[in-house]
């Protein structure tokens, strides 16, 4: 292994020590309709956090070529989304097992991946690349983004609403027998699900809390749309009610949260589509635009959604900009615009959420 990348897991290393504020483990005596945390006894998640944290190292990697001078390593960035030495953040977890991978997707994150690694090597160490203190490649997009997002997509969402959230999981799945520090198979697949979202255990309850992807956008977007009490509380309530083996409740909680993440996913997209239309300057425009190209692809990953398949490849040929550093402002805004009108008429957002995140 060359020194580059002995150097890069010494960096790395220094991110892992905020691994410790998940997967908190706190028994608790309250009641359920007085639970305000994530406080269960016998809980371990600690495979997503390990993932959450190799996504943040490998986001935080490619942002390091910001600087006009670093040149970045596809085989660096390609070793730590495979956990190429099988010890990142002492676990043998990876990120690149865990992306989806279809070929019926509209964009496939999974195939996209390797593209945004070389397109990053490429572009990196070069200051004509860097624009607004960011690092793009080619074609205007910014690695860092479409890696970041594209992964909370198709790993962190994907992996909990259409995968450990779902009737095909949790139906068979074994409640009865408890394992110490880990719970019933059933319980333990649940709060596998919660890990994903990247909330510590009092997410609500502690506004210092740190925040990763997901719980921390739900944050971001909070004073405009907030669904954050939505997710977190129908974690807690569906987590009680498989340990009193409440499977209604159970299920009713599950499509909470696979409704209220859609959402969340979908105001981002407008979040940012509204930033391009407000932004004055290049670097700006690019950032923001490959962060709602990013998060417009999160979409397809909820086997539940609302969206039709049909409506997300209108939100992706909307934002599509095939020169987007020479792109026309006016004509660029108008195409932000179509795409935020098939997400309201989808959703139902009103004016005043559409307009003001």
């Amino acid at each position: 292994m060359n020194t580059k990348r002995l150097n890069f897991k010494s960096l790395i290393s220094l991110i892992a020590i905020s691994s410790v504020l998940f997967s908190c483990n706190d028994d608790s005596d309250s009641t359920p309709s007085a639970k305000t945390d994530y406080d269960f006894a016998n809980v371990d998640y600690s495979g997503q956090t390990a993932r959450i944290m190799m996504l943040d190292s490998l986001e935080s990697y490619i942002k390091s070529g910001n600087d006009g001078v670093t040149k970045l390593s596809a085989v660096d960035m390609n070793a730590i989304y495979t956990n190429e030495s099988g010890d990142l953040f002492g676990s043998s977890k990876d990120l690149e097992s865990k992306t989806a991978n279809d070929p019926t997707l509209l964009a496939n994150v999974y195939t996209q991946i390797p593209f945004y690694f070389a397109s990053a090597e490429a572009a990196s160490g070069n200051m004509d690349n860097i624009i607004g203190g960011r690092l793009f490649d080619a074609n205007g997009h910014e690695p860092a983004q479409m890696v970041g997002k594209g992964l909370m997509g198709a790993v962190l969402y994907f992996q909990s609403v259409s995968y450990y959230l779902t009737p095909e999981k949790l139906e068979g799945a074994d409640n009865e027998t408890v394992t110490e520090g880990k719970g019933t198979d059933m319980e333990h697949y649940w709060d596998e699900g919660f890990g994903y979202f990247g909330a510590t255990t009092d997410y609500l309850s502690n506004e210092e809390a740190t925040k990763y992807y997901w719980a921390k956008y739900a944050a971001s977007r909070a004073d405009v749309y907030d669904v954050r009490g939505d997710i977190f509380n129908a974690f807690i309530a569906g987590r009680q009610a498989i340990s009193d083996k409440d499977y209604e409740t159970r299920d009713a909680q599950a499509i909470i949260i696979q409704n209220k993440w859609e959402e969340l996913v979908a105001i981002n997209v407008v979040h940012y589509a509204n930033s391009v239309i407000s932004d004055t300057e290049l670097g700006d425009i690019l950032h923001h635009w490959s962060e709602a190209v990013a998060f417009a692809t999160a979409l397809q990953y909820n086997t539940s959604k609302v969206i039709t398949n049909e409506e997300i490849a209108g939100v992706l040929g909307s934002l599509y900009v095939e020169d987007i550093k020479n792109a026309n402002k006016e004509a660029l805004n108008a195409q932000m615009e179509a795409a935020k009108a098939i997400i309201k008429n989808t959703y139902g957002f009103s004016d005043e959420v559409m307009s003001n995140l």
